[in-house]
């Protein structure tokens, strides 16, 4: 689907439809691109979630990667790696995730990129994340800012997987 333009649909239609390319977010009716993941952004979404396999594997949190998330009422957003506290079943989760991580591609906008974190902290999720490849810097999401971290931490379950498990 080509989404130069501005592109409207209902909740409904989108929550059917598949969608050539990255899937977009979908904010006040609207598609909004998300830009095209590169190598390390891939990289990086299979070395979380190889990282969190032990704690999936004893039942504690659940992985997924490129998940559409329910941020509001209308409003869904696709997160680039999602932590659960509970299996899901459903397409697009009825819980929302523990924790989530956004990995920052060349084309990401910074201002889009915030727009999208507050919405995650608006929604209820506790622990946001941010994977910058280039600069092998991770940082946590907070009213509305940005805080450097020296591993990504979940202090209730023991999770603390360190940057050279996230940067290779």
């Amino acid at each position: 689907m080509n989404m130069s333009t501005k592109t409207y649909m209902a909740p409904e239609e989108y929550l059917r439809t598949s969608f050539d390319g990255p899937e977009p977010d979908y904010v006040d009716g609207e598609l909004v691109d998300r830009p095209m993941p590169n190598f390390s952004h891939s990289r990086i979404a299979i070395r979380l979630a190889d990282a969190f396999k032990p704690w999936e594997d004893s039942d504690q949190l659940f992985r997924s990667t490129e998940i559409r998330l329910r941020v509001s009422r209308q409003n869904f957003r696709v997160a680039d790696f999602a932590v659960f506290a509970a299996e899901q079943q459903d397409p697009v989760p009825e819980d929302i995730p523990y924790a989530v991580v956004e990995v920052i591609s060349p084309d990401d906008r910074y201002e889009e990129l915030m727009t999208k974190l507050a919405d995650y902290e608006e929604s209820g999720i506790e622990f946001i994340f941010v994977a910058d490849p280039p600069a092998r810097r991770l940082s946590r999401y907070r009213n509305g800012d940005l805080f450097a971290q020296p591993a990504l931490e979940l202090p209730a379950h023991g999770v603390k997987i360190l940057l050279s498990s996230i940067f290779g």
